[in-house]
């Protein structure tokens, strides 16, 4: 359509197709699309600005009484039998940098189990930087978000104080693109289990597009006069007809196997570098290649530990995704 009239698309669709498809047809069309969001009339427009709007107050849950539980009496029981799912022993120390999941919990529970051992009986920190992967388009490399996230636990939020710390050392402005929060489960679900587990903690939600070392660089900055708990909201490997290859194979599911493996191994040597280098042009489409290039100055030279992987079918579609957990215990330096 591209700004034309319907009349003009009827003769450009005449002329090409020799079809003269019905005006109301075309209306029908029209309708469809702009109730799904899908061409940018003014009616679209209005939605925009009015979601942007509602956005700039809280951010409500979206994935309640889909992927985990809205009440808090249900939502308690549901992080037992997570906690319950993982059946090794909890890491010693507490975590000032954890890696999980933000694939459908229901997927993977004990890859989140494993991440509710980790932070078990560990003193409860005053914030929590939670970096998600952006699955929306952002004005700039990264975003972050400075309203309340609402959970089953109560609102989570923010930490204005260290978002404008953080704000003001990066070349670019971070509160940019509220929509890309709208509907963004990279933070909704990390979130579910990290306000459950700590329920004083602010939090400073972030959303990673592009690599961003400076926002690294800005992160290392802020995190000496305002400390926390970094947490990588990030998954594995993607494969099958779900993203473009053959139906999930054992040749497929060893090389997404042995990407993830190796990418979290070299992580937890304290290697990022090495990493990002062993996925090459990334063939399986890790999807936490740009926040981890983008963390690289928090993550050199630290030594982490493993607790769960896992690489879950999804059996209608015959792909498979890949999802694991990896502890920091300690700051270097």
């Amino acid at each position: 359509m591209e700004g034309k009239t319907l009349e003009e698309v009827q003769e450009e669709v005449f002329k090409a197709h020799g079809v003269l498809v019905p005006r109301h047809e075309l209306e029908d069309l029209l309708k469809a699309l702009e109730e799904a969001g899908l061409v940018l009339t003014e009616t679209v427009e209005r939605r925009l600005r009015e979601e942007e709007e509602s956005l700039r107050k809280e951010r409500p849950m979206r994935l309640a009484g889909l992927s985990y539980p809205q009440g808090e009496r249900e939502a308690r029981a549901f992080l037992e039998a997570f906690r319950a799912s993982f059946p090794g022993p909890r890491p010693q120390g507490g975590p000032s940098i954890l890696l999980l999941p933000h694939l459908e919990p229901s997927r993977v529970p004990e890859a989140y189990g494993a991440a509710l051992a980790a932070l078990e009986g560990t003193p409860e920190p005053e914030r929590i930087y939670l970096v998600g992967v952006a699955h929306r388009p952002l004005k700039e490399k990264a975003a972050a978000l400075p309203v309340p996230f609402q959970t089953p636990f109560g609102p989570a939020e923010p930490d204005l104080t260290a978002l404008q710390a953080l704000d003001a050392l990066l070349p670019y402005e971070l509160f940019n693109t509220p929509l890309a929060f709208r509907e963004e489960h990279s933070l909704e679900l990390p979130l579910f289990f990290l306000k459950g587990t700590f329920p004083r903690a602010k939090v400073l939600p972030l959303l990673v597009a592009r690599r961003s070392p400076e926002l690294g660089e800005a992160l290392k900055m802020v995190l000496k006069d305002h400390p926390g708990l970094v947490v990588l909201a990030v998954d594995l490997s993607h494969v099958g007809p779900r993203f473009g290859d053959k139906p999930f194979s054992r040749p497929l599911a060893e090389e997404a196997r042995r990407r993830d493996l190796g990418f979290l191994e070299r992580l937890a040597q304290g290697e990022p570098e090495a990493a990002l280098a062993l996925l090459g042009g990334n063939p399986t489409r890790v999807d936490a290649v740009e926040v981890v290039a983008s963390l690289s100055p928090l993550l050199t030279g630290r030594r982490g530990q493993v607790l769960a992987y896992r690489l879950d079918l999804e059996a209608p579609t015959l792909s498979a995704v890949g999802a694991g957990t990896l502890v920091f215990p300690t700051l270097p330096g």
